[in-house]
């Protein structure tokens, strides 16, 4: 009984409160509510934000110390390791310690000075070397410490650990709550004043607007109230009008932004689509031909219609609705077209797609709207991206076809290893073997012979077999590796090879040298290059049916070029490149990667019946062919 009465009480004083007041009260106590709820709501989101931000700039800075740190861990430079951590610190203020610790979770380098580090805090990040990183947050006499660990090296050891205070976070929490406090006095004062003139508008127009502000909230912006007078209220009531009409513009731009929106995130998803990964011609295909359904269906084209090369390959996509019948009526043209049709205009676009200025294809758009130059420039973006995923794709292509080129080679090689040393083992025991058993033989018999007449030719019959022992092992020695070539150099080499050459496969070869007898290049450059010109021989003998080779080398100051050509049968290059690696075409391509080792490059020009030109072209230095490494570097 006694709350009833209370509350009797309290809405009897309500009605008691002059109109103005309450006014007053209602206005001031909706702003400080919804301003006080308000200023909770943004330091919540704002204390999440600046912690997510902390946690990311300490995550930053770690990371950056780990990969600046991992040389130095490595080569154990303690003192840089050191001055990086001093630096950290320095330039980020609000860091509070670095430091960093081995694969033993030994402290090698810190910030605390002679204080040296706590034990306590070595042991309260642990992070596993495989894991990215380990953030860890706790309580400090300085406050609350974000604490990242960050492994140095990924999988092998050493750790970084960075910390970062809260003291950014919190001055920037006190300014952020001082503002919006200012601001709420600010809004309290606007308040009052509006507050004032409410109270002069309790007259008849506050129906009206009571019933306007209905229609209102039930989404009526169209409706309006006429002002009854020229005072405050009408003034408010022209005020509720304007509003209304600049709601009603507005709901109207929404309605168009939102539209616009929606179909640039519908390019934009085009433009996302053709960035996946692409590694096949399959992939390709299926992309393409779910690219032109989508930008048909998803930009509200009539049709597209997409010509593009791919893999030496001209294919064909296209989509269009079932009511388009341009396609059937017009050829397409290039650039802007506009075409009038039974049912309505078409506007028809051309968009070409270039790699390296070379035209591979094109996509042909029909629309019944004339696009706008942002339309436009997207559908250019689309066709640029385009040609990205396709060169991407065919990058991928020649990547892989090298590492199955690269793994046949080395088969080929490993096979012609063994070979060699199957051939070596069997004229050995063939040749050698026996050779070395018919000489120990003729020396017992030597031993035993009596007269001196048989013992002279027994002696001679001897020495004409360790003569022939010798040549047969200078022979092989030779074919495993010329010692010409390591003692006197290129062009001596080469002489003799030819002349070999000549003498096995009756093919007369012509041997031109100029510029390099002077200086001497590297070992492993010269027998580069004499196995070039070697493969180049060989495949002439087995496959050119040539009569006549020309081996021309000539050296200009610091370039070395090498042109070997006959007059055989030739062969399609491009075909037999192109083609899966095989025994057709495995030395061609040991010859390119035996080039590329040193910095060269190799030029294969032939035609059926024109005979076969490679040229191979090495830089140089000044001193003579740059080292391996130095020519890697020029290569790529």
């Amino acid at each position: 009984m006694k709350m009833i009465s209370w509350y009797q009480r309290i809405i009897k004083l309500l009605k008691e409160i002059p109109i103005q007041v309450k006014i007053y009260g209602m206005v001031f106590f909706v702003i400080i509510t919804i301003t006080a709820l308000s200023l909770i709501e943004i330091r919540l989101s704002m204390i999440e934000t600046l912690s997510t931000q902390l946690e990311e700039r300490v995550k930053s800075v770690g990371r950056d110390v780990a990969v600046r740190s991992g040389d130095l861990l490595l080569t154990q430079n303690v003192y840089l390791l050191h001055e990086l951590a001093q630096e950290t610190v320095k330039n980020n203020p609000d860091i509070e310690y670095v430091f960093m610790q081995d694969e033993k979770g030994k402290v090698i380098v810190h910030t605390f000075g002679e204080k040296g580090i706590s034990q306590d805090l070595v042991l309260a990040n642990q992070v596993n070397p495989d894991d990215e990183l380990h953030l860890q947050k706790f309580m400090t006499e300085r406050g609350v410490i974000r604490d990242v660990a960050i492994p140095i090296i990924q999988g092998v050891g050493g750790t970084v650990r960075v910390g970062i205070t809260e003291e950014s976070l919190n001055q920037a929490l006190r300014q952020i709550t001082a503002n919006l406090t200012f601001t709420m006095i600010i809004v309290l004062l606007f308040a009052g004043i509006i507050s004032f003139l409410l109270t002069r508008l309790i007259t008849t127009p506050i129906t009206q607007l009571l019933r306007m502000t209905k229609e209102v909230s039930k989404g009526n912006l169209s409706i309006r109230v006429k002002p009854q007078a020229n005072d405050e209220i009408g003034l408010l009531t022209n005020a509720f009008n304007q509003m209304l009409s600049d709601l009603e513009e507005a709901e109207k731009e929404k309605r168009v932004y939102v539209q616009k929106i929606t179909f640039r995130n519908r390019e934009l998803s085009l433009l996302n689509e053709l960035s996946g990964h692409i590694t096949s011609v399959k992939q390709m295909k299926a992309m393409l031909e779910h690219f032109v359904m989508r930008l048909v269906e998803e930009l509200d084209f009539n049709s597209c219609v997409l010509k593009v090369e791919i893999l030496d390959n001209w294919e064909f996509f296209k989509y269009f609705r079932p009511e388009c019948s341009c396609m059937k009526e017009i050829p397409l043209k290039v650039n802007h077209l506009t075409c009038y049709t039974v049912d309505k205009q078409k506007h028809h676009y051309e968009f070409t797609i270039k790699i390296n200025e070379k035209i591979i294809g094109r996509f042909d758009i029909c629309s019944c709207r004339e696009l706008d130059e942002q339309s436009i420039n997207i559908l250019e973006s689309l066709s640029n991206q385009l040609a990205v995923s396709l060169e991407n794709m065919q990058l991928w292509h020649e990547l892989k076809q090298k590492e199955e080129i690269r793994q046949k080679l080395l088969e080929k090689s490993i096979k012609a290893q063994e070979e060699e040393r199957k051939r070596i083992a069997r004229e050995l025991h063939d040749e050698t073997s026996q050779s070395l058993t018919s000489i120990l033989l003729g020396l017992s018999m030597l031993n035993e012979q009596k007269d001196e007449q048989e013992r002279v030719n027994l002696l001679q019959n001897l020495r004409t077999m360790i003569q022939h022992t010798l040549k047969e092992v200078h022979e092989m020695a030779w074919q495993l590796r010329p010692s010409v070539l390591d003692k006197f150099g290129l062009t001596v080499a080469l002489e003799r090879y030819i002349e070999e050459y000549q003498h096995k496969y009756a093919i007369d070869v012509d041997l031109y040298m100029d510029g390099i007898k002077e200086n001497r290049m590297q070992a492993e450059i010269e027998i580069a290059i004499y196995r070039i010109i070697q493969e180049a021989l060989t495949n002439v003998a087995r496959y050119a049916q040539a009569q006549n080779v020309s081996v021309i080398i000539d050296q200009i100051e610091n370039l070395l070029t090498v042109i070997v050509e006959d007059d055989g049968i030739g062969f399609n290059v491009d075909q037999v490149l192109k083609r899966d690696p095989s025994k057709y075409n495995l030395g061609l391509h040991g010859m390119q990667e035996r080039a590329s080792l040193i910095g060269g490059t190799i030029t294969i020009e032939s035609k059926q019946g024109k005979g076969t030109t490679i040229f191979l072209k090495v830089p140089l230095s000044k001193g003579g062919a740059l080292s391996i490494g130095e020519n890697q570097s020029t290569a790529s």
